[in-house]
């Protein structure tokens, strides 16, 4: 009877120490599964963040299109770019003028004013500049 207790305590770690490696086995698995869904979370909010971007640059390019196939930018390119002129309307051309502008003439700098030290002795006492 005394062997049976024995064997049956041995069992009993035996089959402890078997469940604690299990339980390691299992939560060093969930740690593993935890990294990557945290992995993944942040590659959706980069993917989010691109994808916002790019719908963005997409709804710019679509506006665009609509303008450029417009009547408005077909003749906006006629008068600005070909300078088109629709029948009933008046070309002006502008043209240079026939006399160059004059060249301004430089006068000499004059010289600095020096004045005397009693005169800026009197300057501080009365506020009067020199």
């Amino acid at each position: 009877m005394r062997y049976y207790q024995g064997m049956k305590s041995k069992l009993k770690y035996a089959l402890i120490a078997i469940g604690l490696a299990i339980l390691v086995v299992l939560l060093s698995d969930f740690n593993a599964r935890i990294a990557e869904l945290n992995r993944l979370r942040r590659e959706h909010e980069q993917v989010a963040t691109q994808l916002a971007g790019m719908q963005g640059t997409q709804a710019a390019l679509q506006t665009q299109i609509v303008y450029a196939t417009s009547d408005a930018a077909v003749l906006e390119n006629a008068y600005e770019e070909y300078r088109m002129v629709r029948p009933g309307d008046v070309l002006v051309v502008p043209l240079a003028a026939e006399t160059a502008t004059p060249t301004p003439v430089v006068s000499a700098a004059s010289e600095p004013v020096t004045h005397a030290p009693w005169e800026y002795w009197f300057a501080l006492f009365f506020e009067e500049t020199p």
